[in-house]
């Protein structure tokens, strides 16, 4: 499909959480040279512009972003991930020509192999459904995944209803994408990998380095 009939696409990126498990802000992980925030957002550029980063209030403080990027934080603190994801959306929905089928690839913070290849793969393969998730040992990975930004009233219910994760996406309007059809462009299924703990990011790193 040639690239002037493809969908829109914008990213999100969540960094609102606590970074509990890690220890410090995972935004703000050095990797390859940048912070973590800013390398995801340079990596993603090439396929989704805009770029929004979603922190999780006002006062959150984050890496230095490219000049093009966006900022919105999470209307409901301590929401989690659906509440960012929905102040994300709803940013993309207020830049002209983001209607509500056009998309956003939104992934965490903490992805550091993510890139804009996979991010179109996995846009590309959305269909006429309202998200698109990859799905790894029956389960689904909604922080790594494609919505539309019609999907926002389905998630402001979702966050009404309390209680409800990302997941809940995959139960209604979203077409789930095995792992053998990922692999057949990301092998390893590298952009997938988070970031949870130390030891996860220093494997990263290691694995970066080679």
């Amino acid at each position: 499909m040639p690239d002037k009939e493809r969908m829109r696409l914008g990213a999100i990126i969540l960094a609102g959480g606590r970074s509990a498990r890690m220890g410090r802000p995972k935004e703000a992980l050095e990797f390859g040279g940048a912070p973590l925030l800013a390398r995801i957002a340079d990596a993603l550029a090439p396929a989704c512009a805009p770029i929004v980063a979603v922190a999780r209030d006002a006062a959150q403080e984050l890496p230095p972003l490219p000049a093009n990027a966006l900022r919105a934080h999470d209307e409901l603190p301590g929401r989690g991930p659906l509440a960012g994801l929905a102040a994300g959306l709803r940013r993309l929905g207020a830049v002209p020509g983001f209607g509500p089928d056009a998309a956003a690839f939104a992934v965490g913070c903490d992805h550091p192999f993510v890139d804009a290849g996979f991010a179109r793969f996995l846009a590309d393969r959305l269909g006429d459904a309202d998200a698109a998730l990859p799905e790894v040992d029956g389960g689904v990975e909604p922080l790594c995944a494609v919505y539309r930004l019609r999907c926002l009233p389905r998630l402001d219910a979702l966050r009404g209803g309390g209680g409800a994760g990302p997941s809940a996406l995959a139960d209604a309007g979203a077409v789930r994408v095995p792992a053998a059809v990922l692999r057949a462009f990301d092998p390893a299924l590298r952009a997938l990998r988070d970031v949870d703990t130390a030891a996860d990011y220093d494997a990263a790193r290691r694995e970066e380095r080679r």
